[in-house]
C-alpha cells in the first residue's frame, strides 16, 4: 500500500514533517516540548474574568472586562466562522448571547455580554460555538465546535470581608485592572500594554501576571508570611510591594505597593488579602519620600489646568490607548486619636478594580494537512484527562484515565481516539471500563523514540521530548493535550 493509499501513514508522515519544520525554526533545548503549531496545529484561547457581577433591575452591568477570544494558527477558514458566545446559568438557562466577527488580527471581543438582575444563579459558565455562515441552503449555519468555560462566580457586589478564600487575589496569577469615571460605564478604561508601555483604553485589555516581590510588613497581617520560594500560592494583600508583568509581551512594570482606598481615601495597609472587584490604588514612593499613584491622564477641566499632556500611544482597530502616568495625590489633614495625620484623596483617575482572570485553551489540528474547509462532524467534545498520564516502566505502558472516545458517526458506538507520540502510532491500546475509563498504551520502545527526534541532534538530548496526540480515524481530526513523552536519564518519562 502507498502513502497515498494508507491514511495512517499519511497522518504519520505529515506529522514527522511538521515537527522538523519546527523544530528547524524553533531551536529547541532540554525540556523544551514541541509545539509544531505553525504550520498543523490551531489553538483557541478565551481569556475572562474569574468573577462576573449581577445586574440590578433594568441596569446592564456588562462582563468586564469583555470575554476576549483569539486564534492561532491555519484554523479551518476561521475568519469566515460566526462565533457566538452566550451567558449560561448553573441551571442551563441561556442568560444572554452575543455574535462577534474576527477581526484582522484573528481576536474578537464580546463586549454585550451581562448577568440579569432577575437571574437566580451563584455561578455562570461561558459557552462559545463556532459556525458556518449562514446561506440559502443551509440556515443557521453548521456548529462544528462548543467549548466551556470553567465556572465563574456571580456576586452580586464587591467583597468587603476577607475570609473567603476563594474571592482573594492570588501571587503569580492573572489579572486585569480597570476603572470608571464617577461610575459611569461608557468611561471604563482598561489596563492594557501599548508598544512596551503601560497604557489604557477603553476598548482592548490585557492579563497581567501580579507577583508580589516584598510582602507586606503591618504586624496586624492575619496571612502567614510570605516566602516567594515556597512553591505555594500567596494572597496579594494590602501594603505589599508587586510588579505587573504583561503576559503576551514579557514586559513589568516598576514595583508598585498595593493601597488600600476606601470612599476615595488611601487606608493604613493591614496585610489584609486583596479580594476579586475591590478598589485599590498602586503606589510608588519616590527618592524624596513624596507619594504617587499610577493614573491615567485627566482632560484639562475649565479653570483648572492639570499640566499633563495627553497623548495617544497608540491606534488601531482597538481604539486610542493613553499612557500611563505617575501622579500625585490631593492630600489633607485631620486628627485621629488627638494625632494630625497626613491622608490622601484618591480620585477615580487614581483608582482601580482589581479582578482575577481565567483562560479557557484548546489546541487541535488536521492531521491531513489540508486545512481548506471546517469539520463535517463537530470537534468537541475534547478528550480530557482526569489525572497526569502514568508511565510504568516495568512493562513500558502508560496509564491515560479519562473520556478519550468519540461517537462513531454511522452507529453511534463509544471508539477510542487513534493515540500517537509524536508521529509514532497508532500505538496499541487497551481500556477498562468503570467510574474512571482507563485507556492502556502499549509504548514505543527507547530506540523508536529515539529514532523519531533524530532528524534534529538537539532534540536526541535528554530531557526533549514528543507531543502525546489524540486523532480522530474517521476524519483526521487531531487533539493535542499537555503532556509530553520524553528521555530523562535513559528511560523514558511523562514530562
Amino acid at each position: 500500500m502507498t502513502l497515498t493509499e494508507d491514511p495512517r501513514a499519511k497522518i504519520r508522515h505529515n506529522i514527522r514533517d511538521y515537527v522538523s519544520e519546527d523544530l528547524e525554526k524553533a531551536k529547541p533545548t532540554p525540556r523544551t516540548v514541541t509545539h509544531f503549531r505553525d504550520m498543523i496545529m490551531t489553538t483557541v484561547v478565551c481569556l475572562h474574568a474569574a468573577v462576573a457581577r449581577k445586574s440590578y433591575g433594568k441596569e446592564r452591568r456588562f462582563l468586564c472586562p469583555p470575554p476576549r477570544f483569539l486564534v492561532e494558527g491555519p484554523a479551518w477558514q476561521m475568519k469566515r466562522q460566526v462565533l457566538t458566545m452566550s451567558v449560561v446559568s448553573e441551571h442551563s438557562e441561556n442568560l444572554c448571547e452575543h455574535t462577534e466577527p474576527l477581526d484582522s488580527n484573528m481576536t474578537s471581543t464580546f463586549k454585550a455580554l451581562y448577568i440579569s438582575g432577575e437571574a437566580r444563579t451563584k455561578s455562570i459558565q461561558l459557552s462559545l460555538k463556532i459556525s458556518e455562515p449562514s446561506n440559502v441552503e443551509s440556515n443557521p449555519g453548521h456548529t462544528w465546535a462548543t467549548f466551556n468555560s470553567a465556572p465563574i462566580l456571580a456576586i452580586a457586589k464587591r467583597s468587603t470581608t476577607t475570609f473567603k478564600k476563594s474571592t482573594w487575589i492570588v501571587s503569580g496569577k492573572p489579572v486585569s485592572l480597570f476603572h470608571r469615571i464617577h461610575a459611569q460605564t461608557l468611561s471604563t478604561k482598561y489596563m492594557t500594554m501599548e508598544h512596551g508601555t503601560l497604557s489604557a483604553s477603553k476598548d482592548a485589555w490585557s492579563a497581567f501576571n501580579m507577583q508580589i516581590v516584598l510582602p507586606a510588613t503591618d504586624t496586624l497581617s492575619t496571612v502567614r508570611p510570605y516566602n516567594r520560594f515556597s512553591g505555594q500560592l500567596h494572597p496579594i494583600t494590602h501594603g505589599c510591594s508587586i510588579i505587573l508583568t504583561d503576559t503576551c509581551s514579557g514586559i513589568s512594570s516598576p514595583p508598585l505597593i498595593v493601597t488600600k482606598v476606601s470612599k476615595g481615601t488611601a487606608c493604613q495597609n493591614d496585610g489584609s488579602p486583596v479580594n476579586q472587584m475591590e478598589k485599590i490604588a498602586l503606589r510608588r514612593v519616590n527618592p524624596d519620600g513624596t507619594r504617587c499613584y499610577l493614573s491615567t491622564p485627566r482632560l484639562a477641566s475649565a479653570g483648572r489646568e492639570d499640566n499633563l499632556q495627553l497623548s495617544a500611544t497608540g491606534s488601531s482597530e482597538q481604539g486610542e490607548s493613553y499612557a500611563l502616568l505617575f501622579q500625585p495625590p490631593h492630600t489633607r489633614h485631620r486628627v485621629e486619636n488627638g494625632v494630625q495625620i497626613e491622608v490622601d484623596d484618591l480620585d477615580d483617575h487614581l483608582c482601580w478594580t482589581i479582578v482575577g482572570i481565567s483562560k479557557l485553551q484548546y489546541t487541535f489540528f488536521d492531521a491531513r494537512a489540508l486545512n481548506d474547509s471546517s469539520p463535517h462532524m463537530p470537534i468537541t467534545p475534547f478528550p480530557t484527562l482526569s489525572r497526569s498520564p502514568a508511565y510504568c516502566e516495568i512493562r513500558n505502558t502508560l496509564e491515560l484515565t479519562g473520556n478519550l472516545s468519540y461517537a462513531d458517526p454511522t452507529t453511534g458506538e463509544r471508539l477510542l481516539l487513534d493515540i500517537y507520540i509524536g508521529s509514532l502510532g497508532p500505538l496499541p491500546t487497551c481500556t477498562h471500563q468503570g467510574p474512571h475509563p482507563v485507556a492502556v498504551v502499549q509504548m514505543p520502545s527507547i530506540e523508536e523514540v529515539v529514532r523519531a527526534l533524530e532528524k534534529d541532534t538537539a532534540m536526541a538530548a535528554e530531557g526533549s521530548s514528543l507531543p502525546l496526540l489524540f486523532i480522530r480515524p474517521t476524519d483526521s481530526v487531531g487533539y493535542r493535550m499537555g503532556p509530553t513523552i520524553g528521555l530523562l536519564h535513559q528511560a523514558l518519562r511523562v514530562l
